[in-house]
């Protein structure tokens, strides 16, 4: 069976989430009759049999596992990469904290606890990041703590990026969730991660999402989307996720000067509370304008998207099946290699995250190096190799060595 490209890696996966209402939260939804949403704690669950079924159905080497909501702890990550070391790899984040503070079991909750969460669970040498939400995102959102101004986030956000220096892992940026209940003129998060990038140069910064859909306020969606890709391109410490990309998100961010070094490949796997709608369902939006997640106009330019389908009428919140996000993001990457190389789609759909995670790989030599048009300037100072020997599962003993010249110095042409 041909796979699409020689390793793959999905940089976004929620398989402890079946979104099973647990403890005091479960007792307001039955009242209420509705879900209510990340604010709700969830039971965990091992949903890893189906995942690695998926995985080797659409051939993804290996996965990286995100804590996302309540109830979704760090160690359960780790529990399931220890089942299946050679599949998955964990991120962490402040998820025991946060949810205490959430209950009203912490009175007085501050940055330094969930700071000193994170670094206890980084120093056990079980995570390869932090993420998906950094402290005090969601306490913020749904107005447990007020949210700080700009300049205090920025602050708290050097408390993250010197932790994930001093470790050297990635830390995942997800703040443009903010907007749905914060004002721009508060908190502006592309400002926020241009910011934070410029600040925090050797911080590995993983923009979660990567802009998948502009917006909701900007006048010209494709113009917004050109405008931050152009930013994201000026800074090699940040990386996009491509899950949920259409075609025009490929090809908007290759006009921009994005390059296939920082761009990996994830699709949000799990059960989390999405579906997969065509442009005809939006007759059936609940409010008629625009939705929880997405503006009606990003259907100028895709035919597909994952939305939320309590913005549907008649839809249930939550889907009883696993939705095929594999297949789905597989096609497109395969539409947008009808321009790209399969160099490129080789970094994207595994190399970049193998080498930002750290990721075991099977060979030398299997991703592109020495590529000016891809890595930069910098193609043989900041990447080269590609791949450090030490991730390499099967050392062959030979690598090829960078010329440091094409040609020597009397070759001239006739």
């Amino acid at each position: 069976m041909r796979n699409i490209a020689r390793f793959v890696v999905d940089t976004h996966s929620h398989i402890s989430t079946l979104y099973q209402p647990k403890g005091a939260f479960s007792e307001n939804i039955r009242k209420e009759g509705k879900w209510n949403g990340m604010i709700g704690e969830v039971a965990a669950y091992d949903n890893s049999a189906l995942a690695l079924y998926d995985m080797d159905r659409f051939g993804v080497d290996m996965a990286v596992l995100l804590p996302s909501m309540c109830g979704t702890y760090n160690e359960k990550q780790v529990e399931i990469m220890k089942k299946h070391p050679d599949r998955f790899r964990a991120c962490c984040s402040d998820q025991l904290t946060m949810t205490k503070a959430m209950k009203g079991e912490i009175q007085g909750w501050n940055l330094q606890m969930s700071l000193d969460e994170i670094e206890a669970a980084l120093k056990t040498e079980n995570y390869v990041g932090i993420g998906e939400f950094v402290p005090g995102l969601n306490l913020y959102r749904y107005g447990y703590y007020p949210a700080p101004e700009f300049e205090k986030r920025v602050e708290e956000w050097d408390a993250f990026c010197e932790l994930a220096i001093k470790y050297d892992v990635p830390v995942h940026f997800h703040e443009y969730i903010m907007f749905y209940r914060l004002p721009k003129t508060l908190w502006n998060h592309i400002k926020l991660l241009e910011t934070v990038a410029g600040r925090h140069p050797k911080a590995k910064i993983v923009f979660n999402h990567g802009y998948k859909d502009p917006d909701l306020d900007v006048p010209d969606l494709i113009e917004s989307m050109r405008d931050v890709y152009a930013m994201v391109s000026s800074y090699p410490n940040i990386y996009m996720e491509t899950g949920g990309w259409c075609e025009k998100n490929f090809e908007v961010a290759f006009d921009s000067g994005v390059s296939a070094r920082n761009l990996m490949w994830g699709h949000d796997y799990g059960n989390v509370p999405q579906y997969m709608f065509r442009k005809n369902i939006l007759d059936r939006r609940i409010d008629g304008k625009i939705g929880l997640m997405t503006d009606p106009r990003v259907w100028e330019y895709r035919k597909v998207d994952a939305q939320f389908g309590s913005q549907y009428k008649g839809v249930p919140t939550i889907p009883t099946y696993q939705p095929n996000f594999y297949a789905w993001g597989m096609r497109t990457v395969d539409r947008v290699g009808d321009w790209l190389t399969q160099d490129e789609i080789d970094l994207i759909m595994g190399g970049t995250a193998a080498r930002l995670y750290k990721l075991p790989v099977p060979f030398p030599r299997m991703f592109a190096e020495g590529r000016p048009d891809i890595f930069g300037e910098n193609w043989q100072h900041d990447w080269y190799p590609f791949i450090p020997d030490e991730q390499i599962t099967n050392p062959e003993g030979f690598r090829i060595p960078i010329e440091r010249k094409y040609f020597d110095d009397s070759f001239s042409e006739g």
